[in-house]
């Protein structure tokens, strides 16, 4: 039967430690992923609120035009009845050299009204683009929703499993070794154990005192002078 050195519990406790930290790192990155969907679905709301409102002034621009055009035609017509009933024929030349110039502006205004109509119409085709990438997006939220739920209920278990793994391993540390292993966990978490590595911390690297190295041989535990992780030695291979 093995012998269940310091080494041996310290190795344990930070291959469970570890496996928190990847549980709690799954668990924190359901709601980070919601919140980039969620910003997805407001983006996509702008732009199709933002579609509206331009449909809106491509219509009130065409409408305006028209109103225009309804207003010089009024004013042609009032002209030529003028023209008409003219009795000097220089005020009936300058009537319809106004008449002229005001027919020639209609021309011009007609154009822009078609022109305005086609804005009217392509804003238009836009709003189901619009409404049906909002609708996608908005789905999509949901269902991640409700996959992060599920996985979320999973991921829970799983942490209280490992934690009920996690305080089953902390019994068997001596109290001069938990003292020592609670302090570095509540700064540095499962950073603040590490691995010898060839006489060396495997967090910063720093090389072994003889003395440390000794403790490590020994089956025990040692705090690096640098960096101040927990070391253990690896596993022997058998």
């Amino acid at each position: 039967m093995a012998v269940v050195t310091a080494a041996t519990v310290i190795r344990t406790l930070h291959r469970i430690q570890r496996q928190l930290t990847d549980l709690r790192s799954q668990l924190a990155a359901g709601p980070k992923q919601i919140a980039v969907q969620v910003k997805r679905v407001e983006y996509a709301e702008h732009e199709r609120e933002q579609v509206t409102e331009n449909l809106k002034k491509a219509r009130k621009h065409a409408d305006e035009k028209q109103l225009l055009l309804r207003s010089s035609e009024a004013k042609i017509h009032d002209l030529e009845a003028k023209r008409n009933t003219a009795k000097a024929n220089r005020e009936y030349q300058l009537l319809g050299e106004q008449i002229d110039a005001d027919k020639m502006a209609i021309t011009v205004l007609e154009d822009e009204i078609l022109e305005s109509l086609e804005r009217v119409d392509e804003v238009n085709n836009q709003q189901p683009v619009a409404a049906n990438n909002l609708k996608k997006v908005t789905e999509a939220l949901e269902t991640l929703k409700q996959q992060v739920q599920k996985e979320t209920a999973q991921l829970e278990e799983e942490v209280a499993r490992v934690m009920g793994q996690l305080e089953e391993a902390e019994r068997d540390l001596t109290s001069e070794t938990k003292e020592i292993y609670q302090r570095v966990v509540k700064h540095k978490g499962e950073d603040g154990m590490a691995v010898s590595e060839g006489g060396c911390c495997g967090g910063c690297h720093q090389q072994f005192t003889g003395k440390m190295l000794s403790q490590l041989l020994a089956g025990n535990v040692a705090m690096c002078r640098s960096c101040g992780r927990l070391l253990y030695e690896p596993e022997a291979n058998s």
